[in-house]
């Protein structure tokens, strides 16, 4: 059975200064051999349908950034399993707006990451009967928990940054939980400025399925935080 270490959402070239040497050590410490990005791998901020902040990068500043975060995150991990993201997709989403098919005008973000060959990108991946997906149908403070016990199959997911945490359902037959791993975003980046009045602050943590049961892990940010085994 595998040991899978889990990535949050990283929102890269936004992500929070330290938290790829968190994922690396963490993932050392309990013998990690499969990557998961659970995705949000690129925020794509200038891209975003939403306003952009005006003193951030363009479109070509921000993909070029991006490029030169990833070098690290590749370096690290050059076996991933990718589950694309909302944020990863918005390219895709914009071209299709215009009424411009991707799969015809856009490269793969495989190509345009320069992502090693160990990288693969999918909607979604099951291993060892764990389901691992972004997480846009895991809505709300207990989404994953309820997206979980619907599909009946344990999950693992991100997308919602101040979720994180483990929370099982079960019958009288099976027991199904749900993981969300939190995130890697620096709150304080003007990329996040919409968020600065949110009572709810994303919780910087990763995950881990350790033959087959849930982990999180917090990542210490001055008060630190108990950890849950």
């Amino acid at each position: 059975m595998s040991i899978v270490g889990v990535i949050g959402d990283c929102h890269i070239p936004y992500e929070l200064d330290g938290y790829l040497e968190f994922c690396i050590d963490t993932f050392e410490r309990y013998g990690v051999d499969t990557v998961v990005h659970i995705g949000d791998l690129i925020d794509n901020h200038s891209l975003s349908f939403h306003d952009s902040e005006p003193l951030l990068h363009s479109v070509t500043g921000e993909y070029n950034d991006a490029r030169d975060h990833l070098r690290a995150w590749y370096e690290a991990f050059p076996h991933v399993t990718m589950t694309a993201g909302n944020h990863d997709r918005i390219p895709a989403r914009q071209l299709n707006k215009l009424g411009m098919a991707p799969s015809i005008y856009m490269r793969p973000l495989k190509d345009i990451y320069e992502m090693p060959d160990g990288w693969n990108i999918v909607d979604d991946v099951v291993i060892d009967n764990v389901l691992y997906h972004h997480g846009e149908t895991a809505s709300g403070v207990n989404g994953f928990r309820k997206d979980a016990e619907q599909r009946m199959i344990s999950t693992v997911s991100g997308h919602n940054h101040s979720n994180a945490g483990i929370s099982a359902t079960a019958t009288c037959q099976e027991l199904v939980w749900g993981l969300a791993v939190g995130c890697g975003v620096d709150r304080k980046h003007l990329a996040f400025a919409y968020g600065k009045h949110f009572a709810r602050k994303p919780i910087i943590a990763c995950g881990v399925v350790y033959n087959g049961e849930p982990v999180i892990e917090f990542m210490p940010m001055g008060r630190r935080l108990r950890r849950v085994k």
